[in-house]
């Protein structure tokens, strides 16, 4: 099975929901509970294939879906359609079409881990957990992808993408990225930009939700701060890992880790931990 020559797991399909387009992988013997993954900036569904899979394997009904704008997915016009109150309830929606009276076990990668803490601040009800995947406690500041921002104004998310890799694309995860940024929205790049300069941090409202929450990261995490992310599972009460062997793509760099990080977090419901403990996986 493949997208734009992007080899994936057989255990994969497609379908869309409401527009926004998804993977489903059902699992393997009895159904343990229903997971959903949230992509983040630039990404989409494809990023989680890897954990999407193996979750099935592990008996866990697993999705992933494409953010509007992104890949496939619908794309409005106007980067208002893209504001992160906009994000959060397309998270919901899709959360309550997958769950059939189940609480939804929500993981949000990088940007993605935004939209999902909005998600589960929204509609708490819905959800099992939150974890927050490479992702922080807010915006980043007023100069982050400012420039990367005014290139794709003037040019493109296409020409954004080829001024950044000038040798092309050489492999087949290269050519599916290139292909990606082809298909995605400007309007959701500027504003998505937006959410990670400018997002407040949430994280009182998020712990008021009671909702168990495990932040987790590459331990060669280079795009969100490390001290940020320990210092957000410091504030909300949450577990804190580092997964080995993995910089800030760990859905990628290392899914197997990831996934048994997941599973045990998702089958134990842990309530807040003391996130200076060393925990697996950390040094």
């Amino acid at each position: 099975m493949t997208f734009g020559g992007l080899a994936l797991p057989e255990s994969l399909t497609v379908f869309s929901i409401d527009g926004l387009t998804a993977f489903r992988a059902m699992p393997d013997g009895p159904e343990r509970g229903v997971v959903l993954f949230v992509p983040g900036f630039t990404g989409s569904k494809e990023d989680h294939r890897f954990l999407v899979d193996l979750a099935a394997h592990r008996g866990w009904e697993a999705y992933s879906y494409s953010q509007r704008g992104q890949a496939d997915s619908i794309a409005p016009h106007g980067i208002d359609e893209y504001s992160l109150d906009t994000l959060a309830a397309d998270a919901v929606a899709v959360a309550e079409r997958i769950a059939g009276g189940r609480p939804v076990h929500l993981v949000g990668h990088s940007l993605g881990g935004l939209v999902a803490r909005a998600a589960a601040i929204l509609r708490p009800s819905v959800f099992a957990d939150l974890t927050m995947l490479c992702s922080g406690p807010g915006g980043q500041g007023p100069e982050h992808h400012r420039d990367d921002a005014a290139f794709v104004a003037r040019h493109g998310t296409l020409t954004w993408w080829e001024h950044n890799n000038p040798l092309g694309a050489r492999n087949e995860d290269e050519v599916f990225v290139r292909e990606r940024a082809a298909a995605s929205s400007d309007d959701n790049f500027l504003a998505l930009a937006a959410i990670l300069r400018d997002t407040p941090d949430t994280g009182d409202a998020l712990r008021d939700t009671r909702l168990a929450v495990l932040v987790a990261h590459g331990d060669a995490d280079d795009a969100w701060p490390i001290a940020d992310q320990l210092a957000m599972a410091r504030r909300v009460g949450a577990r804190y890992e580092i997964i080995p062997n993995a910089g800030h793509l760990p859905n990628i760099d290392n899914p197997e880790y990831t996934t048994e990080l997941l599973d045990g977090f998702w089958s134990q419901q842990p309530g807040p931990q003391d996130p200076s403990t060393n925990h697996k996986g950390e040094s």
